[in-house]
């Protein structure tokens, strides 16, 4: 376990302190439960952690900054009014994590676990092809919601495509049309209750032709081991990686164990205010 992961680890003890104190469901997902079963922790080049919660208990979460000690920082589009996505992350402060794609969002940059919520997605079984299509459109409007990332420094010889990037960044930044965004889409996929559906799954995930699940292999969940932490694991955790990675005991190609997160800059020991001033970025 690195550093970075270290310190990720800790945000998630906090974050199962606050579920527990609070009777809260989550459910360790995707990557992160994968290393759970496979290797009891991280995925060894893994960088992230994922956790996802029931609609109902994300909602309640989501309201209870006041249960986390300083630095930490639950961030949601709510919270911190240049943060783009429909889920949350909790953020420790005191650190600095700047991923390309936000290096220009002036919002709170510090290390990160996602925490996602988990929505109904049909009242009945249908083909995958069908939940795909409505993951991808939920992602369009996400991918909307990048272009206040597009601003940058003015330079001569890009001056013609540098001022109308920026126009664009501006109006979508002014006119806050990324919330309104936002305020769609948690409208869309809130429309089918948890416990009412009969396939439920995470509309903010990468694989959107098998985010669609069963809602019985989820419940009250099982209890596993990571990096020597009790977790919540989802009840079935084989038929879930089973229908995420498929054959998911089996190692990637070398050249695909790779992280998937590109930083800009991080530093464990300075906050990202500080950082940012320091490195001008």
């Amino acid at each position: 376990m690195n550093e970075l992961q270290n310190r990720q680890l800790e945000i998630l003890k906090e974050f199962i302190k606050v579920c527990k104190e609070n009777n809260l469901q989550y459910y360790l997902v995707g990557g992160t439960c994968l290393g759970a079963v496979r290797h009891k922790g991280f995925i060894p080049w893994d960088d992230d952690i994922d956790v996802a919660m029931p609609r109902e208990d994300f909602d309640k979460f989501i309201t209870l900054q006041e249960k986390f000690p300083s630095p930490y920082f639950i961030q949601t589009y709510k919270t911190d009014k240049n943060y783009i996505y429909n889920f949350a992350k909790v953020r420790d402060s005191s650190t600095t994590y700047i991923e390309n794609f936000f290096a220009c969002n002036q919002m709170n940059h510090g290390v990160w676990i996602d925490v996602f919520p988990l929505d109904g997605m049909s009242y009945e079984v249908k083909p995958p092809v069908k939940f795909a299509r409505k993951v991808k459109n939920v992602w369009f409007n996400i991918y909307l919601m990048y272009l206040p990332s597009l601003k940058r420094k003015l330079r001569w010889k890009t001056l013609w495509k540098d001022i109308p990037l920026n126009i664009v960044a501006y109006l979508f930044f002014f006119l806050n049309v990324g919330h309104y965004r936002n305020k769609m889409l948690d409208k869309r996929v809130k429309k089918i209750k948890f416990n009412d559906a009969v396939l439920v799954g995470n509309y903010f995930g990468t694989n959107p032709k098998k985010e669609a699940m069963p809602r019985e292999i989820f419940q009250e969940g099982s209890i596993g081991e990571f990096e020597g932490v009790e977790v919540i694991l989802p009840k079935d955790a084989d038929k879930y990686l089973t229908l995420l990675f498929n054959n998911y005991m089996k190692l990637p190609p070398i050249e695909k164990q790779v992280g998937h997160h590109i930083n800009k800059g991080y530093s464990l020991e300075e906050d990202y205010q500080t950082y940012i001033k320091k490195h001008n970025i």
